[in-house]
């Protein structure tokens, strides 16, 4: 297994300006000395060609790899108007991510509108994700589903999503953190995860993360011969600046342990 980290994990520090996209990603490889970042689409300050030319050479030059960009969609909003220009935002990520050279564009399915009819929600959910797959599977990239609450709430509505798909270019982005009833469905669709958010909250008195059981998530892992990328997106609320470093070392000590 990889060891990379999403941007989300310093949203706070890059929303107040104390950080930007590229200081973020000097420290990725600097400090924290990981193997790739995961960049999401609210913390590009533009996406004109001259930067995202400059941002590809940085992470070549820090030897990072761009392993996942993350696009945020919502295909729940209530006017098709709305819906296609959500699957129009996506597409231009896609571009962006074709451009950067990244593997992988994680999007989410969204909320569902509540007055709506369900089955109708997910009609047109379905609908639009095989739009965004044909788009991202011409330009050679794979379009992954995060279980992100709304429509996907469990292992059941994945597999709801990805049996209406049915593409070999149509994975998951599991998020280790974000479902109903977690390690039920985190086993039940690792097989089908292109890459892992290894979600953290922060390490308790004893370094070991507080919120969630990582001996029994690398079970899972281990038994699935996951060896793909762990990308950290750190939630906690103590400060990002100290925490996340502990982070690290904490995922590296559980990766070396289950090698």
């Amino acid at each position: 297994m990889r060891l990379g980290i999403s941007s989300w994990s310093y949203h706070r520090t890059i929303e107040t300006g104390k950080l930007d996209q590229i200081g973020w990603i000097e420290k990725s490889a600097k400090e924290l000395k990981l193997d790739g970042v995961e960049i999401l689409d609210i913390h590009f300050p533009q996406t004109d060609e001259k930067y995202l030319r400059n941002l590809k050479k940085l992470c070549t030059d820090l030897r990072l790899d761009i392993y996942i960009l993350s696009a945020t969609s919502n295909f729940g909003k209530a006017t098709d108007e709305e819906r296609r220009e959500e699957l129009k935002k996506l597409k231009n990520w896609i571009d962006v991510g074709y451009y950067l050279g990244v593997p992988i564009v994680r999007y989410f399915a969204g909320v569902p509108t509540p007055d709506r009819d369900v089955s109708e929600s997910w009609s047109e959910l379905i609908k639009l994700t095989k739009e965004a797959v044909d788009y991202s599977s011409s330009k050679g990239i794979v379009l992954a589903l995060e279980n992100h609450h709304g429509f996907i709430k469990t292992s059941e509505d994945v597999f709801k999503l990805t049996q209406g798909i049915s593409s070999d270019w149509f994975k998951l982005c599991l998020d280790l953190g974000n479902y109903k009833d977690l390690y039920v469905s985190i086993e039940k669709t690792i097989d089908l995860s292109a890459i892992v958010h290894a979600k953290m909250y922060g390490a308790d008195g004893n370094g070991i993360e507080r919120k969630l059981d990582y001996n029994k998530i690398f079970d899972i892992l281990k038994n699935s011969n996951y060896n793909g990328w762990l990308s950290i997106e750190y939630e906690g609320e103590a400060e990002e600046g100290t925490t996340i470093p502990e982070c690290v070392k904490y995922l590296r000590k559980m990766i070396q342990k289950y090698e």
